[in-house]
């Protein structure tokens, strides 16, 4: 590399850079892995965005009862 501020790499350096590749069934319990834990993922923000939903409304439905009086503060 060179430079100092933002330094680079020469093309022959990166053409003969040495990369490991795993097999391919390593390659494929790394997909798997993976894709179950997005899929876990995925359901956990499902949850959450339900449970906001929910929240959401019972919130409107607490100022509505408030504002119309059909609750009162008690202080």
């Amino acid at each position: 590399t060179y430079g100092t501020k933002m330094p680079r790499a020469n093309i022959d350096f990166i053409r003969n850079l040495k990369i490991a590749i795993p097999d391919v069934k390593t390659q494929k319990e790394i997909v798997n892995y993976l894709d179950e834990t997005c899929h876990k993922i995925d359901r956990l923000i499902d949850v959450k965005v339900k449970k906001i939903a929910q929240l959401s409304n019972y919130k409107k439905s607490l100022i509505y009862e408030y504002v119309t009086g059909k609750k009162r503060v008690s202080l």
